[in-house]
Order: structure tokens, then C-alpha cells, then sequence
């Protein structure tokens, strides 16, 4: 039971004593060397007041003082009304010196600091509102007076309104911008959410941002046509065109996929939203992981492409925009892992490794035990975290000792040899891949980093120890299939950007100067063609189709232009730009970067390399620095969930809106500082 608090004592008891025998107050106020003595039922203040302010004037204007001595400014100037005492002056002006006026600027200081210390810790602005916390800001600075809970969401909501102006203003600066998106649900599965990112270099700045750009509330069925208007609304609210997106980096999950899919093909027309993602065709490989169990559509709706045009959902976007999607690196990387865990050996191995760590870790005494001789305790896996089953058999392999060692003092049973021997061989096949998957979640800068990890972990795989081998085999099986679209040129899902990348980053570029690698540099090369040939057509719109035949077509040209006129506007482009001088002095830019990338690696940074170079590649860097700047996973996404998590648990767990705007004050206040 909570302890009650002894009430204060009042001034008046100095002029009257209470008896408990006979229930009176009797007054002791001296006057004239005479005792008044009056007697009053009870104890009540109020009555010996009364008695007070009626027979002992004096005596009243002495309590009073006392009062105002021991009792706070409003209480005494309440206290004096009610004694039909004229208030003065001074003590109005004293009232207004203890504390400081809600718009001056000292108040206004100290309540920023405040909207400050509940954005970046994410505590509940109800905090202020306890007495604790009062009784503590008064300690700090009796003349703040703490504002309630209302009042600082006030402030909050105002700090967001003029973040996102900040922010919008920063985003006009970027040429091109990468979109990371990805759901979650809460526990329990009352409410789910879409993040919408974006990472972007930022020219005036000449520094690399990756900002949350909206977190959406998502109503069931998370269907693709939802989640693509979700998308939709937040480049509409942020005033990013089409053209402007480098890449939008996604999951496996078939609704997404769908949703970049209808983003891509059908602008600015209506979609019917439906009850069901579409999942991809089997060919695709994209099926894999989806964010919620769907069903597919119809059969002829996939071999058909064709999606109704009855609904109300209109895309917004220019009717040139076209989006480049790519699945996340590390994500692809984890399905390939989960791929060859299916192997027999390997999972009778990791079923034997999870029972022992589960007996252990159910046992507080193997437990306590364990921590007692090594400071460490055994680490689960998780379906969903990636790494965690290469953790938890690097724990295994750490403590080992000290772990057979509890198991034999409790009777408990432990791994044969043989597992142990296993054990070893998968960790040292599985180390490359965590490394590579800590490098590729970076939150910036990792695109160009692609291709070098993968072709490091083919190579790693195709020199296994022979007890490894079938386990290399399947994984490296698995590799290839999955990152055929990043590695092969030949395959239909073949997108040159992470290539592109690769080859504009000094400290990498090397890995595609080699002769095997020439078809990957190839159409690296053509892709950084195509996005100075874009950028030169927005700059100066190309001529007609008669006046590019009238300057530089040659007769078999124009032959071929006849014979396949649906060829003749593509080839009419090229003949434009290649026989500009831009065409010219980008390939002479491209022979000068080659040239000084074999004569030594750089040990700058890609950033630092190609700023200090912009006189030197004017063509080239502004295409490099967007490239190298691109992420190669959603893994800032899934922090910023991270965050929603503990913003959104115990008793804030209905929270909605305040989410919003808390996460995107804390994830962004670097970038808004």
C-alpha cells in the first residue's frame, strides 16, 4: 500500500489549539495581556479564519503574511481575496517574475528542448503531465512551467509540417533518387504499415541523404493495386516525376512486384483494385517470399498481362515514367542461404544444433551455469533475421568447451563429433555470405558493391574443401539462378544498373576490366550510354525523323529505316546522339576513367574520387556520383519498422498518426538539423 504523503501544517494553528477531549479550537491571540480564549467546534480551518479576520486584525494581518511566505503566489493572492484584502501591485509583479510568459523566449527555448528530448528518445508525451517530472523541471527551472501533453503534440505536428518542407526542398536538388519500400504488421496484427524511402545524392550539399519519405497506414487486403497508390500519393506528395527514379528496391512479395509492375505499365490509367495480389508467373523467380499469403488471379489474366480498367485508382504519373525495379540484394542473398539449408545433411545438422540450444537456453540452471564460466549464453535463430542461423552456430563453436562442460556436470546430452566436425565446415562456408550481407545492408553507397560480393562468393564456393562440396554446389546452384539478372547479360530479368555502378566506383571498377568479364562491361557501358543519351534528349529535345535523314543518314540507313520502320525512330535517336559531340566526348571520358583506374586502384572513396573530379569528367561524374550513392537493400525500411515497434507498444499500441510524425522527426533528424 502506498504511503500517504503527511499533510503541511496551516499558519492558523499558531493562533488557535485544538482539543481532542471536548472537541474545540480554542483561540490563544493575545490582546491587551489578555488571552481571547473563544472556543470553536471542531478543527475546521475555515471557521477559525473567520474568527480570525472578524476579532483579531492584526492577528489576520500576520497569518497572512505567514501564508504568503509559505504557500506559492497564487495561493496567497486567492487566500487575501478571500480576507477582502485589496491585492497589490508588487505581488502581481512578483506573481510574473516566477515564471516566464508561454511566448517569451526563454519559455519558447525550453519547450524546443523538450519537443527535442521526446522525438529522439520516442517516450510518451504524457511523461510531462506527471508530478515527478514536474517536481524535476521546477528543480531545473522553477520559472518554466512544464506544457501538457496536447501542447507538445501541437508542437510536434507543427516541427513536421516544416521538416517536410525542408526536406522537399532538398529533394528538388537530386537528379535521380532510388525508393526503398516495405510492409509490416504489428504484433497481434491490429494495424500495418508501408514505408516509402528514398536515397539520393544531393549536389549542393555534395553529401549521400536516405530519407523516410511517408509511412502510410495500410487497410486489408494488402493487394497490389494498394500498395502501388500508396506509392503513388507519396511521389505525388513529394513532387518526384517518373523520369527521376533510378531504381525502386522491393522484396520478393508478389504484391509488391505486381505494384511496381502496374506503376510501370499502365500510367495514367484506372486499375481496379482487387481482393488478391497477382503472383508472378513460375519463370519469374520472384515468388519466393511474400509479404502476406495471396492468391493468384486468374490464369488468363497472367498470360495475358491484362488487368480491368474498371475502378477509381488513377496513377498520377507523366506517361514516360517507367520504373526499374530491384529486389533487395541481402534479401535474395538470405533466400539463396535458405535454399541450401534444405540440403539433408545440413538440415539434420542445424535440427540437432537448434534442440540442444533450445534445452539449453529453457534450463536457467544450464543458463546460469554457462554464463558463470564463459560470460555467454547460446543465441536462437530466427526465420526472419538474417544471419541468425550462422550466429548461432558460430556461438556453438565459441563455447564449445564450456559448454560440454555444463552438459556433463548436468547429465544433459551433447553434439557427436562427427556434428561438431560438420559444424566447423558450415561456418566456414557460410562466413562469406554474413560478411556480404552486412556490406550490402547498408543504408547508402552499397549498389556498386554488387557485383564484386557476388562474384567473390562464386569463387568461394568453387573452392570448397570436398566435405563441403555438395553443400557448395547446391548454393552456388542456387546463386546463379537467383542473381542471373545482375550477373548474366543473356537473361530476360538482366538489369546493367548494379554493373553500371560497379564499373563508375574506382575501388571496384578492376573486377570488370578483366576479359571474362567483357559482355558485363559491355552493357555497363551501354547503360551509362543510355542515361547520358536521356539526359541529353531532356536537355535538348531531339529533331524531327526528316531532319535527322536529311543530316546524317546514309543510303543502306535509309534502306534499313524502310525495311523495319518500327526500328527507324529507336536507330534515329542513336544517330542523333552518337553523331553529336556529346556522344564523343562521353566515350572520350569513359577511355580517360579506364585509363586511370588500370594504372593504380584508388584509395579514395567513390564520392571523394568523382567530386574532386568534376572538371576533369563533366559528363561522367554527375551519372557516377548518382550511381555510387544508391543503395543495394531495403534495410533502412526495415529499421525504421524497428522503430514503429517500440513507438507503438504497451499502451501506445493504438497509435497512428503521432507514429507517423515521431518516426520521420527521429529517422530524418540528421538530414534536418
Amino acid at each position: 500500500m502506498a504511503k500517504v504523503k503527511k499533510r503541511k501544517a496551516s499558519p492558523i494553528w499558531d493562533y488557535f489549539q485544538y482539543s481532542s477531549e471536548t472537541d474545540r479550537s480554542v483561540c490563544m491571540v493575545e490582546e491587551d495581556g489578555k488571552v481571547c480564549g473563544t472556543q470553536l467546534k471542531g478543527k475546521n480551518p475555515t471557521n477559525l479564519k473567520v474568527h480570525l479576520r472578524s476579532y483579531h486584525k492584526d492577528a489576520n494581518c500576520r497569518y497572512l503574511a505567514q501564508l504568503a511566505a509559505s504557500a506559492s503566489p497564487i495561493e496567497a493572492r486567492a487566500e487575501s481575496s478571500r480576507s477582502g484584502e485589496t491585492p497589490k501591485l508588487f505581488d502581481f509583479l512578483k506573481c510574473r517574475k516566477d515564471s516566464w510568459s508561454v511566448n517569451s523566449q526563454e519559455h519558447s527555448k525550453r519547450e524546443e528542448a523538450l519537443v527535442n528530448l521526446f522525438v529522439h528518445t520516442g517516450m510518451s508525451t504524457r511523461l510531462c503531465e506527471t508530478p515527478a517530472f514536474k517536481e524535476y523541471s521546477c528543480a531545473l527551472e522553477p520559472k518554466f512551467r512544464v506544457p501538457g501533453a496536447a501542447r507538445l503534440n501541437n508542437l510536434i505536428s507543427g516541427r513536421m509540417g516544416n521538416a517536410k518542407k525542408r526536406l522537399k526542398e532538398i529533394l528538388k536538388d537530386a537528379r535521380k533518387l532510388t525508393l526503398c519500400v516495405d510492409g509490416w504488421s504489428k504484433k497481434g496484427l491490429t494495424a500495418s504499415f508501408l514505408g516509402v524511402s528514398a536515397c539520393f545524392y544531393h549536389p549542393p550539399g555534395g553529401r549521400v541523404y536516405h530519407a523516410l519519405l511517408s509511412l502510410h497506414r495500410l487497410d486489408h487486403p494488402h493487394t497490389g493495386e494498394c500498395i502501388a497508390r500508396c506509392i503513388d500519393e507519396t511521389m505525388v506528395a513529394w513532387d518526384i516525376v517518373g523520369d527521376k527514379v533510378l531504381l525502386v528496391v522491393t522484396d520478393n512479395g508478389s504484391n509488391i512486384v505486381k505494384a511496381v509492375r502496374l506503376l510501370s505499365e499502365r500510367p495514367r490509367q484506372e486499375i481496379e483494385p482487387s481482393a488478391h495480389s497477382t503472383r508472378l508467373p513460375p519463370g519469374d523467380g520472384l515468388d519466393d517470399v511474400s509479404w502476406e499469403e495471396e492468391e493468384p488471379e486468374s490464369e488468363s489474366d497472367e498470360e495475358n498481362g491484362d488487368i480491368s480498367e474498371s475502378g477509381d485508382f488513377e496513377l498520377d504519373l507523366p506517361d514516360d515514367g517507367k520504373f526499374q525495379r530491384m529486389p533487395c540484394l541481402a534479401h535474395t542473398l538470405q533466400l539463396s542461404l535458405k535454399d541450401a539449408m534444405k540440403h539433408p545433411s545440413t538440415d539434420l545438422l542445424l535440427t540437432r544444433a537448434r534442440k540442444l540450444v533450445h534445452s539449453v537456453r529453457k534450463s536457467s540452471l544450464a543458463n546460469e551455469a554457462l554464463i558463470k564460466k564463459c560470460g555467454k549464453t547460446l543465441v536462437r535463430d530466427c526465420s526472419t533475421r538474417w544471419n541468425s542461423t550462422f550466429d548461432m552456430l558460430r556461438r556453438l563453436l565459441e563455447i564449445r568447451t564450456e559448454l560440454n562442460q555444463v552438459l556433463e556436470e548436468l547429465g544433459m546430452d551433447t553434439l557427436l563429433t562427427s556434428d561438431w566436425s560438420k559444424m566447423e565446415n558450415l561456418v566456414t562456408l557460410l562466413e562469406p555470405f554474413a560478411i556480404h550481407t552486412d556490406q550490402l545492408q547498408s543504408d547508402s553507397q552499397s549498389l556498386s558493391q554488387v557485383v564484386p560480393c557476388l562474384l567473390n562468393l562464386e569463387a568461394h564456393l568453387q573452392t570448397t574443401t570436398v566435405a563441403a562440396k555438395p553443400l557448395a554446389q547446391t548454393l552456388l546452384k542456387s546463386l546463379r539462378e537467383r542473381f542471373a539478372g545482375i550477373l548474366s547479360p543473356a537473361s530476360l530479368q538482366f538489369d546493367a544498373t548494379p554493373a553500371a555502378a560497379c564499373l563508375l566506383d574506382p575501388n571496384v571498377s578492376v573486377v570488370l576490366l578483366t576479359p571474362d568479364m567483357l559482355p558485363l562491361k559491355m552493357a555497363a557501358l551501354s547503360f551509362i550510354q543510355n542515361m547520358m543519351e536521356a539526359q541529353y534528349n531532356q536537355c535538348n529535345p531531339p529533331t524531327t525523323p526528316q531532319d535527322v535523314r536529311n543530316e546524317s543518314e546514309t543510303p543502306s540507313a535509309n534502306a534499313v529505316f524502310q525495311k523495319y520502320r518500327f526500328l527507324a525512330t529507336r536507330m534515329e535517336v542513336n544517330v542523333l546522339f552518337q553523331n553529336g559531340r556529346e556522344y564523343g566526348s562521353l566515350m572520350a571520358e569513359l577511355r580517360r576513367y579506364e585509363d586511370e583506374i588500370k594504372s593504380g586502384v584508388s584509395d579514395e572513396t567513390p564520392l571523394k574520387f568523382w567530386q574532386s573530379r568534376e572538371a576533369v569528367y563533366p559528363k561522367l561524374s554527375p551519372l557516377a556520383l548518382d550511381l555510387v550513392s544508391a543503395p543495394a537493400s531495403q534495410d533502412f525500411v526495415e529499421r525504421i519498422f524497428s522503430l514503429c515497434g517500440l513507438l507503438s507498444s504497451g499502451l501506445r499500441n493504438r497509435a497512428t498518426t503521432s507514429v507517423e510524425q515521431r518516426v520521420f522527426l527521429k529517422i530524418n533528424k540528421d538530414l534536418l538539423m
